[in-house]
Formats: structure tokens, C-alpha cells, sequence
């Protein structure tokens, strides 16, 4: 079952285009991976993804985004919600 992924996490924008180009999540996507947002909210950023499963936005949490923080000092995430999608619609 999908799931949508919201994560906040204080960091500046600066930080976080360094970590996503490690990671090079705009030209190498994730298995699972359907979609990325990333917004700034009162001085947080807020990062919303949708998944295929629980399980490919944990692998990706432990194999992918957990060591390219680490790498740039960054701390994890503040707050992590996995809501579970009954329906997702897709064009």
C-alpha cells in the first residue's frame, strides 16, 4: 500500500541542496520512489514523499538519506509521519 511520507527538519535550503545532490535524488530516483516535495515553513523544511510501501521509504530513510545526512552534519529529521494512502491517484 502507498504511503506518504512527511518529514520537517531544521536545516537551511543551502544544506539541503547539498544533501540531495549527494544523494542525487533529482537524476537518480529511489526504487519506490513516486514523488518529492520540499517546502519551507517557518523556517523548517518540510519534505512530503510518496512511496509504493512503508518498506522502500524505510530502506531508503536507512540506506540512502541516513549516511547523506551524516556526511553533511545534518541532524534527522524532527518529526517523521507515515500515513498510509487509501487512495492515490496519479496522471
Amino acid at each position: 500500500m502507498a504511503v506518504l511520507r512527511l518529514a520537517r527538519y531544521r536545516l537551511t535550503r543551502v544544506a539541503y541542496d547539498s544533501v540531495a545532490a549527494t544523494m542525487r535524488l533529482h537524476t537518480e530516483h529511489p526504487l519506490g520512489l513516486i514523488m518529492h516535495g520540499v517546502s519551507e515553513i517557518d523556517g523548517e523544511l518540510q519534505v512530503a514523499q510518496v512511496w509504493d510501501s512503508p518498506d522502500y521509504a524505510q530502506r531508503y530513510e536507512r540506506e540512502i538519506l541516513a549516511p547523506a545526512l551524516e556526511e553533511h552534519g545534518v541532524s534527522p529529521a524532527e518529526s517523521v509521519a507515515m500515513i498510509e494512502l487509501d487512495d492515490l491517484v496519479t496522471p
